[in-house]
């Protein structure tokens, strides 16, 4: 497979497969010269333009387990002198324990910039200029993973020193001063954005300020974080049998697999143990919120608690995705918000999905004196669409877009590779890339129908608005909701009562 990107070392917020498109098979004949084939008059009309079907092929990883539990897959790829590495760990801000919100934060960074056990700080990052190779950690809330990207020849040197972050970590006192100035300082203009503003506090709200899928770090809960906190979190959670691994470029197995073994075969299995994490609660509070902030326009968030990541409902939700809010300039959000009343800068959403519960999230920025009447255009939306579904027509090209989208989002060995380890990590069926776009063409209109019903409650909504009350043409207690509940904000947190 063409290795488009494949030295990038992020996944994105949407996983879906890599795969390389072809019109023509590997014994079909070349096509003729150009001067050679007859010319051919395209349509009048450009939507009778026909293609050939796009077929995919699905590389076939080689599966290794070591005696320790670690699972390795292997993606051979020889087009380019490049070789990927990259891990998945069941760890993430979840698990920081209560008063030290930011602990996994720190820790990831630490294993990067805090040296090895045979390494100083300085002599990590003089090796890692020199060789030359990328690489890093970075968690997520349930999800710690971390990327390696070197030349072919210069792999097994960038190995020993990616495996030495991973396994026996310094925690350089020094240089964990230095991460906790910067993290202390991104708190600092944590709240210099609206949209960051509307989309934590939102989380806050839907969640509950002590979730710990919504819970931040503040300056008080980063200086309470010690080096024996990131050394007992790094004993807890690094473990060869708590993570999926792949490597992806060009490689001979069997030589890649005795440089696997040699590198994490020692690396001893133990019990992971994390902390007990409590389900979802659905008390989201209902009605409008306000957070006074000194802007010219309105920022606003729309929505409540979403689905998890395995609902029966998950394949019509991405199509009623993709018709609500993600469909770009086609989505009934940006078409009537945006385009036909002119109420929106930007404007979009879907229902979420997430490990326990997602959120069902609609995000818009406005002029502030079009606050409420967008926010009530909305509300509009949303019920029009739970109370009539979706048309034929808008299910079909939401199944179209999203068919040939999943095609083309992530062409290349090393995205693959990352995208399978992600849906192995979290326990998808096996066949899940495979099936993916049959499963979408599945989906019929009265299934995305009853997704919206089941899913989206117009009537039970969160709001929280971002921006200056007296600067709107409408009191937001116009809505019918009540009088909006103010939140404040004190620099590092918020709360609501």
């Amino acid at each position: 497979m063409r290795r488009a990107g494949a030295t990038s070392l992020l996944l994105l917020a949407l996983v879906t497969l890599p795969v390389r498109a072809q019109t023509a098979g590997p014994g079909d004949a070349a096509a003729p010269p150009a001067q050679a084939t007859a010319a051919v008059a395209p349509p009048a009309d450009p939507r009778a333009l026909t293609y050939p079907p796009l077929t995919i092929s699905f590389p076939k990883p080689e599966r290794l387990m070591l005696s320790n539990g670690l699972v390795i897959y292997l993606f051979v790829d020889h087009e380019l002198p490049l070789i990927d590495l990259a891990f998945d760990l069941a760890a993430g801000s979840i698990d920081d324990p209560p008063g030290k919100e930011g602990l996994a934060d720190l820790t990831a960074a630490l294993m990067r910039a805090g040296g090895t056990a045979d390494m100083s700080p300085d002599q990590v990052d003089e090796a890692v200029d020199f060789l030359p190779a990328r690489l890093g950690f970075a968690p997520d809330r349930d999800n710690l993973g971390g990327t390696l990207s070197a030349l072919k020849e210069k792999f097994p040197e960038a190995l020993r020193l990616f495996a030495g972050m991973l396994r026996a970590p310094r925690f350089d006192p020094a240089r964990l001063e230095v991460e906790r100035a910067r993290v202390v300082e991104e708190i600092r203009r944590r709240w210099d954005d609206p949209g960051d503003v509307a989309e934590l506090n939102f989380r806050l709200l839907a969640y509950g300020a002590r979730s710990p899928w919504a819970r931040l770090p503040d300056a008080a809960s980063i200086g309470r974080i010690t080096r024996d906190d990131l050394v007992d979190f790094h004993r807890r959670y690094l473990h060869a049998n708590n993570m999926v691994l792949g490597v992806a470029g060009d490689f001979e197995p069997e030589a890649m697999k005795s440089l696997l073994k040699s590198t994490f075969g020692s690396w001893p299995r133990a019990k992971v143990t994390p902390p007990p994490i409590g389900k979802v609660k659905d008390a989201v509070p209902v009605g409008v919120h306000l957070i006074e902030r000194p802007v010219s326009q309105s920022t606003f968030e729309i929505g409540h608690l979403g689905v998890n990541r395995f609902d029966p409902d998950k394949f019509p939700l991405k199509i009623l995705n993709f018709i609500l809010g993600e469909g770009g300039f086609t989505s009934r959000l940006v078409r009537e918000v945006r385009s036909t009343r002119g109420l929106a800068y930007s404007v979009g959403g879907g229902v979420g999905m997430d490990s326990d519960r997602g959120l069902f999230e609609v995000s818009c920025r406005t002029r502030a004196a079009s606050t409420v009447e967008a926010i009530q255009l909305i509300r509009d939306i949303l019920r029009r669409l739970r109370q009539d579904g979706p048309t034929e027509e808008e299910v079909r090209e939401a199944q179209e877009a999203s068919i040939n989208s999943f095609v083309f989002s992530l062409d290349g060995t090393v995205p693959y590779m990352r995208a399978y380890l992600y849906y192995d990590r979290y326990g998808y069926p096996p066949d899940y890339l495979m099936t993916y776009r049959d499963n979408l063409g599945r989906v019929t209109r009265a299934q995305v129908f009853v997704a919206a019903r089941r899913h989206i409650d117009p009537e039970h909504l969160l709001i929280l608005v971002v921006g200056k009350a007296q600067d709107l043409a409408s009191p937001l207690d116009s809505l019918g909701l009540g009088a909006p509940r103010l939140v404040r904000l004190d620099g590092e947190a918020a709360a609501s009562n």
